[in-house]
């Protein structure tokens, strides 16, 4: 009998050991490409367009059609699109290894509100200064970066000298990529520096703050969150609406 490879069995620990939520968002999105990619793949069409072709006309982040058209739901819909199988892996591996990081540490609701207020930022950043379409959850994904930054470095006294360590991981995973979408033509960055200031907003406002109390029996670790979290992250996205209301678009004027 083969033996997996070493990409396939690590893929299938990090899908088995992702979290509920992570890994429905996770389905959501293979399930929304895949059903598309098939039917082109057998010809299927559609008022003579694939289906792939429709969802992204239908759900990508359109500046005009949100302008113009009052779409507002494509920076919700874009976060379930992706422009290709590789986009959707790397996306896929994100989700699931940040993701459900996240969702451990702070709770299934805490990790969605996260998520998708992060992600609706990064959409918004999009919208401000990128006139091209754009779909993809990799605003989301930077979104739970930022989050678990927040988690780390307000928590630095109790993880001690490892707090170093543990951000240089997690800031280097993010200035790498934000690096790379600066080199690399058709990466919608503005939307990973959105997704990322999103996540910092919202892991501050929601991320648990850790505390150690010193029993007879020894040491025991509490999470404790903020008691006004959500009215911040309700701030977040009263700004984020304030933003789309009132701020001209970019277009690309060629």
């Amino acid at each position: 009998m083969s033996q997996p490879s070493p990409i396939t069995s690590g893929m299938q620990r990090l899908w088995g050991e992702s979290t509920p939520a992570v890994r429905l968002i996770a389905l959501a999105n293979i399930v929304i490409f895949g059903i598309p990619a098939l039917a082109d793949f057998v010809g299927f069409r559609l008022l003579g367009i694939s289906l792939s072709d429709l969802l992204l006309m239908w759900g990508a982040k359109d500046n005009i059609a949100i302008a113009a058209g009052d779409q507002y739901y494509r920076f919700l819909s874009m976060m379930f699109l992706h422009g290709g199988l590789l986009h959707l892996l790397f996306n896929t591996i994100a989700l699931t290894s940040f993701g459900s990081e996240i969702e451990r540490i702070a709770g299934t609701q805490r990790f969605l509100g996260i998520y998708f207020i992060g992600g609706l930022l990064g959409g918004v950043a999009s919208y401000v200064f990128t006139p091209n379409p754009a779909v993809g959850a990799s605003g989301a994904i930077f979104a739970l970066i930022g989050a678990e930054i927040i988690f780390i470095w307000q928590n630095r006294a109790v993880f001690g000298e490892r707090t170093k360590q543990m951000l240089g991981g997690v800031g280097f995973t993010a200035i790498a990529n934000i690096g790379i979408g600066f080199s690399v033509p058709n990466i919608d960055n503005m939307a990973h520096i959105g997704g990322l200031i999103g996540g910092l907003l919202c892991g501050f406002c929601l991320m648990p703050l850790l505390m150690t109390i010193e029993y007879e029996m020894g040491p025991v670790r509490i999470r404790q969150s903020r008691t006004w979290g959500w009215y911040g992250v309700l701030a977040v996205a009263i700004s984020i609406i304030v933003v789309v209301m009132v701020v001209t678009p970019a277009f690309d004027l060629d």
